[in-house]
């Protein structure tokens, strides 16, 4: 299906895939484990035709329903990403394709091959005797005592329910709600690509000599670092690809360090060292992590965490509020290291013509220009062949010429009628100050400083850093400040999570309501997605994780997998009741213990899937790290709770909600309960 949609092996695909591996056996496991238990296994190979075959089918028909509902609840919670667009689709398209290719092919071989391999295994008349073995025996055992002591524990929990469920809403919805205040935010987490980049600027009259030299020095402190393998460093420009960027006010540097360094240390050590070693007045240095090209977050003008714009009527206020600022933010700020993002003034050899008097002579602007730049730099006018190639005919004035400016005062043109005069005869030749860069928002120009967060700085933090800055600053008149886009990209994301994950649960609700024919077991169903929530929330909580793009996704996966131990339990009840016409009470009574370990296995599976990815392991994981914890703690607690949860839930709103013909429960003798059949384990 990947090759089908043209889906190529990358961090989110293979993310999807690693997300798969707990989760697509919970159909399989639970279809095997109700077959295992139902059905009676010959001694002798003839007896596969008087029974076993019909056995296995009837086991398996039993969950296709509640396996078709699970697993179309994984799929629908994740369809929103797929319609709203955006950059979360944008991004994490290729994991929730994969997911569902995989999770769709679950439901499928559940339906079909474990049915039929189980007719083949179950029918061989021998067997390994491993459940003769101490541990399988000690497991077993253990499994029944847990089974037994949870049905009792059950009993007293559904006596007490209201008392259960008013503790659980304010101790888990309570706790949640002021934990999710206390959490960071981020657009998405940072990628440790292995590499830190170098910006420098330094101040205007610096040669590219000088420039050289400086950045000579960085790269001898940069290679003594026992963290680095190798550096690539340019000076008095850049290089992005192909193309060159001449300018000798800047440099960079591309750090390539070894496997398993910490970046963020790293970047913070280095750039201590550098402030302490490089001292050049007006320079700026910054050492900040290196980005994947290519991801962009948000519509801000820089690539950098945060954007402070300005904007101004000329070039003097805006620089002014530009330095006010700065300085502000340094001094002030501590979560995020700020720098200009335009090149500063540079001198320029200005040349202002009287145009007045150059029109009286016959001399447009492009003949002045034209040989100013034929005297400076030559020019072309044509070309000579040789053989098969062509040979530029350079005209230029001898080199050595024209050194000073003063000296661009003699340099000849000729009018209309061939008079010779010289460019001091109709231009005042002077220096002055050119803006390095001229930036422009709407038509509007502006000034731009960019952030790079510190090591361990929350996006949300540094904003709120950013504004209290602001609130003790005046701006100079006719400067303004333009809302930041990481602020508003930040401020979508919160939005997103309230809209995909209302979305994504109002899906998974109509589509178990449109199964089931019925509102109830679908609301009761659905209550296990605040437990999850909840236990989303404390993962984050505990291991300080910032409320991200990769927190929705996780948060929005969660919806679709919690709610599938809740529907097994909830299926079987419903058989049960359905059945022997026995009460609500008495039919979750029987159901939860018996679906006790299907829940665990799939339960313990996918959060043992899950767990090398909530742990970060390997290059690149922190990526996709959040998604993992909020998926495995958020499963692991809502198993728990739903065990004890749901089956409250479940009896209170069926009986509040019971219609008058519905079977009598208070006539059934108590001690069918737990006594109308042994347990299945």
């Amino acid at each position: 299906m990947m090759n089908l949609f043209g889906l190529s092996l990358n961090i989110f695909s293979l993310g999807g895939l690693a997300l798969g591996v707990g989760i697509v056996v919970d159909n399989s496991i639970v279809m095997l484990e109700n077959i295992a238990s139902g059905t009676n296994p010959p001694t002798r190979r003839r007896e596969i035709s008087q029974g076993l075959q019909s056995q296995i089918e009837n086991r398996s028909q039993e969950l296709e329903s509640a396996l078709l509902a699970s697993t179309t609840t994984n799929l629908v919670a994740v369809l929103p990403f797929l319609l709203i667009g955006g950059f979360l689709a944008l991004i994490f398209s290729e994991l929730i394709l994969t997911i569902s290719f995989a999770v769709a092919a679950s439901l499928v071989i559940a339906l079909t091959i474990v049915p039929t391999m189980a007719a083949k295994l179950l029918a061989i008349p021998k067997s390994s005797n491993l459940q003769s073995t101490g541990f399988i025996r000690g497991f077993a055992r253990n499994l029944r005592g847990l089974t037994l002591n949870y049905a009792k524990t059950l009993g007293w929990v559904l006596k007490h329910r209201l008392l259960v469920l008013a503790v659980a809403i304010a101790l888990f919805g309570g706790g949640s709600f002021w934990m999710v205040g206390q959490l960071p935010q981020e657009i998405l987490p940072r990628i440790d690509t292995g590499q830190a980049d170098l910006f420098a600027s330094f101040p205007p009259g610096t040669t590219v000599e000088e420039n050289n030299k400086i950045m000579a020095a960085i790269d001898d402190i940069l290679l003594v670092q026992p963290e680095t393998e190798y550096v690539f460093t340019t000076s008095g420009g850049f290089l992005f690809g192909t193309s060159t960027s001449s300018n000798a006010l800047r440099g960079s540097s591309t750090v390539t360090l070894k496997p398993d360094t910490n970046l963020e240390a790293y970047v913070d050590r280095v750039n201590g060292e550098l402030s302490e070693k490089i001292q050049v007045i007006g320079a700026r240095l910054r050492l900040g992590s290196g980005s994947v090209r290519g991801l962009i977050l948000s519509n801000s003008p820089t690539r950098d965490d945060i954007d402070v714009v300005i904007q101004g009527l000329d070039s003097d206020s805006l620089n002014v509020a530009g330095e006010q600022i700065l300085t502000a933010l340094e001094e002030n700020a501590i979560l995020a290291t700020y720098k200009p993002d335009a090149s500063p003034p540079q001198p320029e050899v200005q040349i202002l013509p009287d145009w007045q008097r150059a029109t009286d002579l016959g001399l447009s602007a492009e003949e002045i220009g034209a040989t100013v730049q034929t005297a400076l730099n030559g020019s072309v006018p044509t070309q000579l062949q040789r053989g098969d190639r062509l040979v530029d005919i350079r005209v230029q004035l001898k080199p050595g010429t024209i050194q000073q400016p003063a000296q661009l005062r003699n340099i000849p043109l000729f009018t209309d009628n061939q008079k010779l005069v010289q460019l001091g005869d109709i231009a005042t030749v002077s220096t002055g100050q050119a803006p390095g860069e001229i930036q422009r928002i709407n038509q509007r120009q502006i000034l731009l400083i960019e952030g790079s967060l510190t090591e361990g700085a929350s996006l949300s933090a540094a904003l709120e850093e950013v504004e209290a800055v602001f609130a003790d600053l005046e701006l100079p008149v006719g400067v303004s400040r333009l809302p930041s886009s990481a602020a508003e990209t930040n401020q979508q994301i919160q939005t997103a999570l309230v809209v995909l994950g209302g979305m994504a649960t109002f899906l998974v609700f109509v589509v178990m309501a449109v199964q089931y024919n019925s509102l109830l077991d679908p609301l009761v169903i659905m209550l296990t997605v605040p437990l999850a929530l909840a236990g989303g929330i404390l993962g984050l909580f505990v291991t300080e994780t910032a409320i991200g793009a990769t927190v929705i996704v996780g948060a929005v996966l969660l919806v679709g997998i919690v709610v599938n131990n809740a529907i097994i339990m909830v299926e079987l009840a419903n058989q049960i009741r359905d059945a022997e016409k026995i009460s609500y009470r008495r039919a979750i009574l029987r159901a939860a213990p018996q679906r006790l370990r299907p829940i665990l296995m799939t339960t313990i599976t996918t959060v043992l899937g899950l767990f090398p990815l909530a742990l970060g392991v390997g290059e690149g994981s922190e990526f996709l790290q959040p998604l993992g914890i909020v998926v495995f703690s958020g499963l692991s607690l809502a198993t728990v709770l739903t065990l004890f949860v749901i089956p409250c839930f479940y009896t209170l709103l069926h009986e509040i909600g019971d219609r008058p013909n519905s079977p009598p429960s208070a006539k059934q003798p108590e001690q069918k309960s737990l006594k109308k059949e042994p347990l299945s384990l």
